[in-house]
């Protein structure tokens, strides 16, 4: 209660016209984070005076970009292995509108699925198999050049939505799928590309020698050979390197995502959302 009498009081000073006063009364709002929200957006649907809108905006803006990059922060540090949390938590902050429980809902169905068809009496050629049927089968995900240079492709909720992706959100899709069935898939990290590496279960995180095989989620979860990634990175023009061919954590996947947000909207001419994602990717 005393928090709730707390922020309706500052709500009354967010007209403050002394600036210095006011950036005390900011500062009291911003203290009280993401609880502070409601109570902004019902004041800003009850404001109509430019000067005083665009104050309370910029309290939302700044609150809500420090709540993702704390979740993301404390994801990095405690929930690592869950890939989905961050890919949904970023999704949110630009689609906050949007119905997540039936995404949510539409992912469980894909996994579920999966689940079903999935036994340990599987070689791992197979159980790519069966999850390409669920994926790309039986869901028809595609990969699709429509999706590479729009970054609302990169989103989980247009990714569910359309089931048309690139390469980076059907390896997501593919290795939040495997992670929930317990099964050893990862992700690489190529340059302009994101394939996936199905590796022997290990006490630690995978290295090289532990890779089997390769998987590219963009043409419906084919094999692929070190062979096949050295030809693709001698068409670059790229020198072979060892990182190329190595599993990589979620979180630098979820840096990859990030960088390739700001690098799809930057080509867009969004240069103000290019330019958020550079100051939130730092969490």
């Amino acid at each position: 209660m005393k928090t709730t009498d707390t922020l309706n009081a500052l709500m009354f000073l967010t007209d403050e016209p002394d600036e210095h006063l006011y950036i005390n009364v900011a500062s009291a709002i911003i203290s009280f984070g993401e609880k502070a929200l409601p109570f902004l957006k019902n004041k800003i649907n009850l404001v109509k005076d430019l000067y005083h809108r665009q104050r309370l905006e910029h309290l939302i803006y700044i609150i809500e970009r420090h709540d993702i990059m704390e979740k993301l922060r404390l994801w990095r540090e405690k929930r690592e292995h869950d890939l989905v949390e961050p890919y949904f938590t970023l999704a949110k902050y630009y689609y906050p509108n949007a119905d997540w429980a039936w995404y949510g809902f539409q992912l469980m169905m894909i996994i579920e699925q999966a689940e079903k068809e999935i036994n340990t009496d599987l070689s791992p050629l197979e159980q790519v198999k069966t999850l390409n049927h669920i994926i790309y089968d039986v869901n028809k995900f595609r990969g699709d050049t429509i999706s590479i240079n729009n970054p609302e492709y990169y989103f989980i909720n247009t990714l569910l939505e359309t089931h048309i992706g690139n390469p980076l959100s059907l390896g997501m899709l593919y290795c939040i799928v495997a992670e929930r069935l317990n099964i050893p898939i990862y992700g690489v990290d190529l340059p302009n590309h994101f394939i996936l590496a199905f590796c022997n279960k290990t006490e630690r995180f995978p290295q090289l020698e532990d890779v089997l095989f390769y998987i590219n989620p963009f043409n419906n979860g084919n094999v692929l050979t070190r062979k096949d990634i050295r030809n693709y990175l001698a068409e670059l023009n790229v020198k072979s390197e060892l990182k190329y061919f190595e599993p990589t954590r979620n979180a630098s996947i979820v840096k990859k995502l990030f960088k390739t947000l700001i690098k799809t909207y930057s080509m867009s001419g969004k240069k103000s959302e290019a330019n958020e994602l550079r100051e939130m990717m730092n969490y």
